[in-house]
């Protein structure tokens, strides 16, 4: 069975939700480093950069421009997750687990969006 697109998509919006309400805290680094080493294994220095670059751009945004740069800040990541997840499907469960420590109110599993678990599938 393939894995289903709609829940890894869903998820990947709340890590990056997540990460964009987390950047001008205490939970950046924690968050940054765990949502990468979960989503990109071997490869997370490297995401965990580039996370660090898209946090010093937005923090730099002039107040005005603020919600528009989350917005997009929002969007770059939940593609780059969504893609990440798309490699690495196994890891759905792991950040799940990751954005209930950090956020219970968070989504946890693909049915709180809705939609049924399938992540688990065997592709």
């Amino acid at each position: 069975m393939k894995v289903r697109e709609e829940p890894l998509r869903l998820l990947a919006g709340a890590a990056a939700g997540a990460l964009v309400t987390a950047v001008d805290t205490e939970q950046w680094p924690d968050l940054r480093a765990r949502v990468a080493a979960v989503v990109a294994p071997g490869l997370s220095d490297l995401v965990s950069a580039r996370l660090d670059e898209a946090r010093r751009r937005l923090v730099a945004v002039p107040r005005v421009r603020l919600d528009l740069a989350r917005s997009e800040f929002a969007t770059e990541w939940r593609g780059s997750i969504h893609a990440m997840l798309g490699e690495h499907p196994e890891a759905a469960g792991p950040l799940r687990a990751v954005l209930a420590e950090v956020s219970p109110d968070l989504p946890r599993t693909a049915g709180d969006f809705g939609v049924p678990d399938v992540t688990s599938a065997v592709p």
